[in-house]
This record gives C-alpha cells, sequence and structure tokens, in this order.
C-alpha cells in the first residue's frame, strides 16, 4: 500500500476508535442503569414485605401511612381554575 493510503487508513481508524470509545461509555452507562433498576426493584419489594410483615405483628396502617407508603402517590395536578371549553 501506498503511504498516503496508509495515513487515510490511519486517520479512519483514529476516527474509528474515538467512535468506539463513546459507544463503550454509552453500553457502560446503560448497563449501570439496568443495575440500578433492578436494585430499585429489589429495594420496592423488600419495603412491600417490611410493610406486609408490620401489619401481621400488630402495627396498622394508619400508623404505617405515617412513616411512609410502600407506594408513592403521585401528586395531583394543580389546576389555574381557567377552562379549556367554549363558553358562549
Amino acid at each position: 500500500m501506498s503511504e498516503a493510503a496508509d495515513r487515510i487508513l490511519e486517520q479512519l481508524q483514529a476516527q474509528n476508535n474515538l467512535r468506539m470509545e463513546a459507544a463503550n461509555d454509552i453500553a457502560q452507562a446503560v448497563a449501570a442503569l439496568v443495575d440500578a433498576e433492578q436494585h430499585l426493584e429489589q429495594a420496592k419489594t423488600r419495603v412491600k414485605q417490611s410493610f406486609a410483615a408490620a401489619l401481621k405483628k400488630g402495627w396498622t396502617q394508619a400508623e404505617l401511612n405515617k412513616i411512609g407508603s410502600p407506594t408513592r402517590r403521585r401528586p395531583r395536578k394543580k389546576t389555574n381554575g381557567t377552562s379549556t371549553s367554549d363558553e358562549s
């Protein structure tokens, strides 16, 4: 191969290496996210089991509600009092 062809191939290889580094970073970040989601699901399961066990051991739901609920409640959306329907 000629020197010109070698230089072109080296430049392309360098660009490809940078792209692969970026792809590797993405893969590692996605893997970390998947692991975190799995840990979160396991923690949610443990919380639910702990609340169920507490109920069996005599705690009331009202008492447990004061320390936290095993499920998050979404806050209601606040309305600004305006109507979206046509009023004539």
